[in-house]
């Protein structure tokens, strides 16, 4: 049986009533059907990119008959749980989402949550547009209501603080922020760090007033945060070679006909393209920026870094039910 993505709160309902009828009539009074994207990131981030080029492609392919209505800023939703529950209650067609929120509909994905499940850009996108990709998807599918229509980037997650890492033992006793995934936490703990939750919104000050020694995150969050006018020092770990999940839902795609899903299966390849070149860009845009303002940046060797969490990854994935998908990843690691 699928499982299927349940209301979190009454708020869903609110906007259920604020989103409405999503067919609507075009110029000539003739039927238009509106899809609805979401997403908490603003209009100019990656994922508000990748909504404009779906719109494009869906409009030109279906010659009008379907649009896409793009919500950015969190008008639709706050935060990426609320966004995902939202596509459950009607309000909203497709998102973007990290594997930590897929957990409440398939616990398996939180796997590509991992520190140092990939080694490189390229290990990750011969595993995301491969077989292990789509045996994910065809998973994903199968279990719940949802799905996958691309795997969009979210950055390269590096780790930055008032000191410089270069080796595990530079991290013993470093109180970090992390994300609240406790396979994530286990694998800063298995490098002598000290997780910590702090919200995002109030790590400014977190950092400011030393109640954390460190975070970790992409050059562009690190950017637009300022983060690095209190801790100037990124150390190049690449832990995380970040994956979302563009969303929708099968009784989404099952308003359209067979020739406008073919067009909506191609606007959102369009679209995951145009998403994973606009991360690329702006990540490239804000390390020049942040080495402009007086970031210090040095290499790591990630090797012992992935030698010493290499337990908690493969106690993880048993843990998850989703071992032979972990191995199927390393494997690919090796071409």
């Amino acid at each position: 049986m699928k499982k299927t993505i349940f209301l979190a709160s009454v708020g869903v309902v609110r906007l259920v009533a604020l989103a409405g009828c999503n067919t609507a009539e075009d110029a000539a009074g003739e039927a238009q059907e509106t899809l609805i994207l979401a997403t908490q990131l603003d209009a100019n981030s990656p994922f508000g990119v990748g909504f404009e080029r779906f719109k494009e492609v869906i409009e030109e392919e279906t010659n009008g008959e379907v649009t896409a209505e793009i919500h950015t800023d969190g008008s639709l939703g706050g935060n990426e749980d609320l966004l995902l529950q939202s596509i459950a209650s009607g309000a909203v067609d497709m998102t973007v989402v990290s594997p930590g929120f897929m957990t409440q509909a398939i616990r398996e994905v939180d796997l590509f949550s991992m520190p140092y499940l990939f080694t490189s850009e390229e290990h990750w996108e011969r595993v995301v547009d491969g077989e292990v990709g789509k045996e994910t998807n065809a998973m994903i599918e199968e279990e719940t209501n949802l799905r996958v229509l691309g795997y969009w980037s979210a950055g390269v997650r590096n780790f930055y603080g008032f000191h410089e890492v270069n080796a595990p033992e530079d991290l013993q006793n470093v109180s970090i922020r992390t994300q609240d995934s406790p396979a994530v936490q286990d694998a800063w703990s298995a490098l002598g760090a000290i997780p910590t939750s702090v919200a995002w919104d109030e790590m400014y000050q977190a950092l400011q007033n030393r109640v954390v020694d460190a975070s970790e995150n992409d050059f562009t969050n690190m950017y637009q945060s300022s983060h690095h006018e209190v801790t100037p020092y990124i150390s190049l770990t690449e832990h995380d070679f970040a994956t979302r999940f563009f969303l929708t839902s099968d009784v989404v795609l099952e308003r359209f006909d067979a020739e406008q899903q073919e067009a909506i299966w191609k606007a959102a390849e369009e679209a995951t393209l145009a998403a994973r070149e606009a991360d690329r860009e702006m990540a490239e845009d804000s390390l020049k920026r942040l080495e402009e303002e007086g970031a210090v940046l040095n290499e790591v060797d990630t090797a012992p870094f992935m030698e010493q969490t290499e337990h908690v990854r493969e106690q993880a994935a048993k843990d998850l039910g989703a071992l032979e998908l972990y191995e199927a990843i390393q494997a690919l690691a090796e071409e």
